[in-house]
């Protein structure tokens, strides 16, 4: 597993945890729902403005998206 794929397995985990599904999530970061799609599953590296995003909505910090990444 690369560190796309791990990062957005972690951002999969927080958002189930949170109760979100992919569609609507991806409104709530205004992030295009096939962009999302391809951040979660790893084929697409995010940036740090899309981090960001992701956090804000998910209410965690930056550094939480990169536990066990190492």
């Amino acid at each position: 597993m690369n560190i796309n794929q791990k990062v957005g397995e972690n951002i999969r985990l927080y958002r189930i945890e949170q109760g979100y599904n992919q569609d609507d999530f991806a409104e709530e970061c205004q992030i295009s729902r096939a962009y999302y799609g391809r951040i979660e599953r790893g084929e697409h590296s995010i940036t740090l403005n899309t981090c960001e995003r992701i956090c804000k909505t998910l209410g965690i910090s930056i550094k939480d998206l990169f536990i066990n990444i190492c």
